[in-house]
């Protein structure tokens, strides 16, 4: 049972004005909390102006918050401010870490990459006919096998590695600690998707090149997320230019740009998400890593104990992966359409997700194109949730059959 919570209903918007609301699409998106709506609210009720050009009070005054907000993302990550860029969100960072690394000879991804990690590649002509792209496929654990690896790495050196470090499809984490340092070894970069881990896991960012994340799956607000960097921004090209960029141009192509993350954060920013995203940071580092993983193992017990993976026709990707820190889970349905099962569970205002998860190759693999349904448990779930959603999916099923 869960009966010791870390937060309640109460701190979450949407599940206070939607109460019969039992949601379980974290992977999504999370719930963002009351606290970060609240500064939002602020910036554009009390401090609404623009950032880093204006010698005005309120103007100097966010310009400090947005640092702040910096500082925060960065103790979570436990790097320095100076390593973290904002951008509209993962899949802005991945294309900007994609351009900046399109002469790698090879690029590495694992099978079950979201598209997000996938296209910016494959659009620079790389594909596994021509060898440019190494797809490393999952064992029946749902993990990379690390021995092969680094066979291919030993092959392909000086390339490209990017991968996820919790699968926003399966749950499972790879071993990316591992692969990084063999990747190092061999003259490898390594960029890691770490979307599906911030909200859940401490993420240790310093045995990586570059690691992305996203506002909206850690408690914060959508249109904003993180690029970390470990190699200095200042030897990256500015992939987009604009105001805030440089210190100073002419038209004889002469310019000096700024030093620092402020380097590839052109234009106006989102100010408003990323004075939010600050506040789920620090939500976060408040709530701390080890509460959240606590309860999340508890909530992986509870929905066992409820009989979630024991439902007739529902077939979990991995079975074999049964370690703790696995908080996403995805099924095979067996007899009807996953899209099926979580419209009928939608009829009970229950929210799941159905498809390929923007992760089309492995789940046409798993699946044989039929997609799969997945659940995805956030800190704000508790045991009336776990029952709703067990005796909803038992529902379903019983009135597809």
């Amino acid at each position: 049972m869960l009966s010791e919570l870390i937060t309640t209903k109460a701190e979450w918007p949407t599940l206070i004005n939607d109460r019969n609301l039992t949601y379980f699409d974290s992977a999504a998106s999370t719930q963002t909390h009351t606290s970060v709506l609240k500064r939002m609210n602020d910036y554009y009720e009390k401090q609404r102006c623009n950032v880093n050009r204006g010698d005005y009070n309120i103007s100097q005054r966010v310009s400090e918050d947005i640092e702040i907000a910096r500082q925060s993302v960065a103790d979570i990550l436990n790097c320095e401010a100076d390593n973290i860029v904002f951008t509209a969100g993962a899949t802005h960072g991945l294309n900007m870490v994609a351009e900046w690394n399109k002469d790698a000879p090879v690029v590495f991804i694992t099978e079950a990459e979201h598209t997000a990690n996938i296209m910016p590649w494959i659009v620079q002509g790389r594909t596994i006919d021509n060898g440019r792209l190494q797809v490393l496929p999952l064992n029946d654990r749902g993990l990379v096998n690390l021995d092969e690896a680094v066979k291919l790495f030993e092959k392909y050196p000086y390339s490209m590695l990017s991968i996820h470090s919790h699968s926003n499809v399966t749950g499972i984490p790879t071993n990316y600690k591992k692969l990084t340092k063999a990747a190092h070894d061999y003259g490898i970069k390594v960029c890691i998707d770490a979307c599906q881990t911030l909200g859940t896991h401490e993420f240790d960012v310093y045995t990586v090149d570059y690691a992305v994340f996203s506002g909206h799956k850690m408690y914060g607000p959508t249109g904003v997320g993180i690029l970390y960097g470990r190699l200095g921004w200042d030897t990256h090209r500015a992939i987009q230019q604009g105001g805030d960029t440089i210190n100073h141009y002419d038209f004889k192509g002469n310019v000096d740009w700024k030093e620092g993350p402020t380097k590839h954060e052109p234009g106006t920013l989102n100010i408003a998400g990323i004075l939010g995203l600050g506040v789920a940071a620090e939500y976060i580092k408040w709530v701390g890593y080890n509460e959240i993983e606590r309860y999340m193992s508890k909530m992986d017990l509870a929905l066992s104990d409820a009989g979630l993976f024991d439902i007739k026709g529902l077939n979990l990707l991995y079975p074999n992966y049964r370690q703790n820190g696995r908080f996403v889970y995805s099924f095979r349905c067996e007899g009807y359409h996953p899209s099926d099962l979580s419209a009928m569970l939608s009829l009970d205002n229950i929210a799941v997700r159905a498809g390929k998860l923007c992760a089309h190759p492995i789940v046409n693999k798993v699946s044989g194109g039929k997609g799969v349904l997945r659940v995805s448990p956030g800190i704000y779930n508790n045991q009336d949730d776990v029952n709703n959603l067990v005796e909803g999916l038992c529902k379903a099923v019983k009135r597809l059959s």
